[in-house]
């Protein structure tokens, strides 16, 4: 019985595993002017936005420059059902204008969910 056990453990840690690596997604953007994500200032060019699910509720998103520039937020997974928010098929990035500066305010996916940045 205890073998019996330790096999369906292991299965179920593997297939916990797998699922866990298969919610890691990236979107790749290009912002034309420095943007604020938190407290940080990552520079024009390429970025990378990494979704990273834990095994909480909390999702929050690893935003990355191409010069190693990085801000980690939490935020908040939501259904943003907004006309004004149109996808066309594609990944939306938000930005907000605040204080002379463009921060991160909100990914949309096509399927019209997406982040809310917390802050």
């Amino acid at each position: 019985m205890k073998v019996l056990t330790m096999i369906c453990a292991a299965a179920i840690a593997v297939c916990g595993t797998g699922r866990a690596q298969s919610l890691v997604d990236r979107v790749t953007v290009h912002f034309s002017t420095p943007v604020m994500v938190g407290d940080t200032t990552l520079p024009a060019g390429d970025c990378s936005i990494q979704v990273m699910r834990g095994s909480s509720d909390n999702v929050v998103l690893e935003v990355r420059s191409e010069s190693g520039t990085s801000a980690a937020v939490l935020v908040q997974v939501s259904r943003l059902i907004d006309s004004n928010e149109l996808t066309n098929g594609h990944v939306n990035v938000i930005l907000s204008h605040r204080n002379n500066n463009y921060q991160l305010d909100r990914v949309v996916f096509p399927d019209h969910t997406g982040f809310q940045f917390l802050y």
